[in-house]
């Protein structure tokens, strides 16, 4: 009896370090898979498990990377590398599963494939119930390549690295040249001297070139990066002629050369193609034909006649001559191709050939057509745009002329700009701040959502990339509310969008830095008439007396030192007398208890210090009435 107790005893106690030692085994069993987890999850090398179907199971970081994908899990190897069909593992694969066999692979066929196929490739794991796909790190397919495949890798990459740089400096270059330009045309029509308005105008043209050249290099870098496309729509050839030659008539009268458009007279009215890239064509070559020609002419027209493929449609030849320096022989044959120029001293003189040709050639075979030179140096060039096959369209009945569009934009309105920049902000409030529309801003999707809510506006300035959630985001919840669901919504940025890039979501497109006039054929477009007109002469009457009690308090704490500050603020022009007015009046209206004069002294300072010179007039041209209305 007692023997068997003991021998119970023995076994439970032998059992117990058993069961000890098999969880400690367990564990570090655990552990160890885990860290092997680890390892394949963190390592370089893809590595993806598939089933004996070759179904992946699993993939590892490094393997969805390298297919840019956030799951692999169900697709099959042979999608993804078709090349793998003739691996032997795969044929081994096959033929098991063919003859219904269960039994496991031979081992070999691993020796076997790593002799044919490398180090990388698929390999069997545990007999045939698992298989591994390794691939290569990036560094080894880089050093794997000779000769030709090396380059073009690291020419990719080369590029790659270019289109992202392009597309962050875009948008930090177009904001503030926005301003400049947006700002530089108000200024050009306000009330200057001829000297002023000289220079205005200069600094104006100046950013156009500017902001022309940034366009063709983004242009060119969508050309090269296969992302541009081309979107064909119902164009006018009188309003693409009119554009074109709007945009040069000033700088060839300045050049004193002539300018002419012509269309012959048997041309259908409109065509099917893109308009955007006719455009920017022409006004590459007349761009280019004014800066080259000194005296003289310059002359854009088109003619053609019915296609000898198909008689409904036409085949348009674009002709663009000047009387200009012309091309040298040799010249002409690299004028269209990418960084080559004509001789350096006319480079040095004129400024250089640059992008735009180079642009225009890529974007004409783009459409289908060709472009061609003729050239005798000291008489002139001729480049001609053949577009063969253009197919005829009837006029767009909902297209607005000028006058229906300048009849809209006087109707009046609320317009909301939602913009985390404030030089874009005020360059809204200043060019809208005589015209009937009220400018309301927003510095983020929550403040335009709820000012939206609240106010209702006519039309929505959406910037596409505001800090925070994104225009796209803010928009599609403005859609998905009763409220705002209908407003208008208006995309700004400085990318070059084009129809399909913001439609259906947006109504329409505004680039930045955006000429003036076409912000205000985009409000005319979208605008509705104001019921706010109907009570304009209540309005009036409130404004009169708000004025006249502004000028009352202003009045009352106004001194001789003010006085003196303003007129030197005014005669000056100088920003920096405008902001010292600016803080003497503050101090004077926390003094004289006068709240008026207080706020009035920090819009001042305000302006003074974005800097915004229009505001700064707006105040000090205030301030001059009300000091003149009380001497009277």
């Amino acid at each position: 009896m007692l023997f068997a107790s003991l021998s119970l005893l023995a076994a439970v106690l032998w059992l117990g370090l058993r069961t000890r030692r098999l969880l400690l085994e367990k564990n570090v069993l655990i552990a160890r898979m885990q860290l092997v987890e680890q390892v394949v999850e963190q390592t370089p090398l893809p590595i993806i498990r598939l089933d004996p179907s070759l179904t992946i199971i699993a993939a590892n970081r490094s393997a969805l990377h390298a297919h840019q994908r956030t799951s692999l899990n169900g697709l099959s190897l042979l999608d993804l590398h078709p090349e793998l069909a003739g691996h032997p593992v795969v044929a081994a694969l096959r033929a098991a599963k063919e003859e219904g066999s269960a039994e496991p692979l031979d081992p070999e066929l691993n020796e076997q494939a790593t002799e044919t196929h490398g180090a990388s490739g698929l390999h069997t794991l545990a007999g045939q119930t698992e298989v591994l796909w390794f691939g290569t790190p990036p560094e080894d397919r880089l050093r794997s390549r000779e000769g030709s495949d090396a380059v073009a890798l690291a020419e990719e990459s080369a590029s790659r690295m270019k289109s992202e740089f392009i597309a962050n400096i875009n948008h930090e270059v177009r904001t503030p040249m926005n301003a400049i330009i947006g700002y530089t045309e108000m200024l050009v029509n306000s009330q200057l001297g001829p000297r002023e308005k000289r220079f205005v105008a200069i600094i104006h043209k100046s950013s156009m070139a500017l902001v022309s050249i940034f366009n063709d290099i983004m242009e060119l870098s969508k050309i090269d990066s296969g992302r541009l496309q081309i979107m064909v729509g119902t164009v006018r050839l009188s309003s693409i002629m009119n554009e074109v030659e709007g945009l040069f008539k000033d700088l060839a009268e300045e050049k004193g050369i002539r300018l002419s458009c012509r269309i012959a007279g048997h041309l259908p009215q409109s065509f099917i193609c893109d308009g955007l890239r006719l455009k920017q064509i022409l006004q590459n070559l007349v761009s280019n034909s004014v800066k080259f020609t000194r005296e003289g002419s310059v002359t854009l027209q088109v003619d053609g006649g019915p296609s000898a493929v198909n008689q409904e449609c036409f085949d348009l030849k674009f002709l663009i001559e000047d009387t200009g320096i012309g091309i040298c022989a040799p010249d002409q044959q690299k004028i269209f191709e990418l960084f080559r120029q004509g001789e350096d001293v006319i480079t040095k003189q004129y400024g250089g050939v640059g992008l735009g040709l180079t642009l225009c050639s890529r974007l004409t075979k783009m459409m289908g057509g060709s472009i061609d030179v003729h050239s005798v140096e000291g008489q002139g060039t001729r480049f001609t745009v053949l577009l063969n096959g253009m197919q005829i369209a009837q006029p767009d009945p909902a297209d607005l002329d000028s006058d229906r569009l300048a009849a809209g934009f006087e109707r009046g309105g609320k317009l909301l700009v939602v913009d985390d920049v404030d030089l874009i902000k005020n360059v809204f409030i200043d060019y809208f701040q005589d015209s009937p529309y009220k400018v309301l801003t927003a510095n983020n999707g929550e403040d335009a959502l709820a000012i939206a809510i609240a106010e209702h506006p006519d039309i929505i300035f959406m910037d596409l990339n505001l800090s925070g959630t994104d225009g796209r985001s803010v928009t599609e919840q403005l859609r998905r509310m009763a409220e705002t669901g209908s407003i208008p919504v208006v995309v700004m940025t400085g990318e070059m969008l084009e129809e399909e890039d913001f439609r259906p979501l947006f109504d329409d497109f505004l680039q930045k830095p955006f000429r003036l006039e076409a912000l205000k054929g985009i409000v005319a477009r979208y605008a509705r008439p104001s019921s706010r007109q109907e009570q304009q002469p209540a309005v009036l009457a409130s404004d009169e007396e708000a004025e006249h009690l502004l000028s009352s308090q202003v009045a009352a704490a106004w001194n001789m030192e003010l006085d003196l500050l303003r007129q030197q603020a005014a005669f000056s022009g100088s920003l920096a007398d405008a902001a010292s007015l600016g803080v003497a009046m503050q101090r004077r209206g926390e003094a004289e208890n006068q709240p008026v004069l207080t706020r009035l002294g920090e819009e001042l300072l305000l302006h003074a210090h974005e800097p915004n010179i229009l505001g700064v007039d707006r105040v000090l041209a205030k301030l001059s009435g009300i000091v003149h209305r009380e001497e009277s």
